[in-house]
């Protein structure tokens, strides 16, 4: 199904792959309406120019090519007028890093629902200008074998926080309180959005229905009348009874 953009946008390529810019071009030309590849480019250093010159709206971006990686092309603009879409052949966890820093990106091999999706998202975002941040956050969560940051969307744009400021992550329906040492955001997005996203992460474990929590937050966890967990605020939060023993073994046995 193709879809449908009201506004006309502008699309560059950058790929060192002649083929893969090939397919790329072939499904926005068929699958995106409104959306036109005005031009490619094999290198960083191409790309530039073509921005400087063309005005691209979207720039879809290779990340792993020769001599610059994508994330140079970066290093030419303060301010880039344009959205980003990474794509990529990445690791999971560098694709849970793409997905906690926020960025918008493809993975190859690329389908021609994915481009939709990404394309539709970044009209969304397009003009907040946070692409910079973002990709500095990346950079951050993928130069470590634990993530350093996660992104969390606001109506304003995006709001990083560092792994080791989250306390507790609460449900309230189809929201999610956030909070942090730092302060609190509710985010819309559900808990098992972020259940997903941290998933891997063996700093946070999903108590409760209701809650996942950073157990290195965790101040106290007593085993009376019903397993419950204590944070640096003085919240306290229930360990589901089904969740127990799973618990007790994820955290090593803690008792108090």
């Amino acid at each position: 199904m193709k879809i449908e953009i009201t506004t006309f946008m502008k699309v560059l390529i950058v790929d060192d792959e002649p083929k893969a810019r090939s397919i790329l071009k072939n499904i926005i030309t068929d699958y995106c309406k409104g959306i036109e590849v005005i031009d490619e480019a094999a290198s960083v250093n191409e790309a530039v120019k073509i921005i400087n010159k063309q005005k691209p709206d979207i720039v879809f971006l290779d990340i792993e090519m020769p001599n610059e990686n994508g994330f140079a092309l970066f290093d030419y603009f303060d301010v880039p007028p344009f959205e980003t879409i990474f794509c990529t052949a990445y690791s999971e966890y560098a694709l849970q890093a793409f997905e906690v820093s926020a960025i918008d990106y493809i993975l190859k091999p690329i389908s021609i629902s994915k481009v939709q999706a990404a394309v539709e998202k970044a009209i969304k975002t397009r003009g907040q200008n946070k692409i910079i941040e973002q990709v500095s956050v990346l950079k951050e969560n993928l130069s470590v074998q634990q993530l350093q940051k996660i992104g969390l969307p606001l109506s304003d744009g995006l709001q990083f926080i560092k792994i080791e400021d989250l306390l507790y992550f609460e449900a309230d329906g189809s929201y999610t309180h956030v909070i942090t040492t730092k302060g609190n955001y509710l985010i819309s997005k559900k808990i098992k959005e972020f259940d997903e996203l941290l998933q891997n992460d063996n700093r946070f474990y999903r108590v409760h229905r209701s809650y996942l929590v950073n157990i290195l937050k965790i101040s106290k966890y007593s085993k009376k009348d019903g397993a419950t967990l204590v944070f640096e605020n003085n919240k306290i939060i229930p360990v589901a009874r089904e969740k127990k023993n799973d618990f007790d073994e994820f955290i090593g046995g803690i008792s108090v």
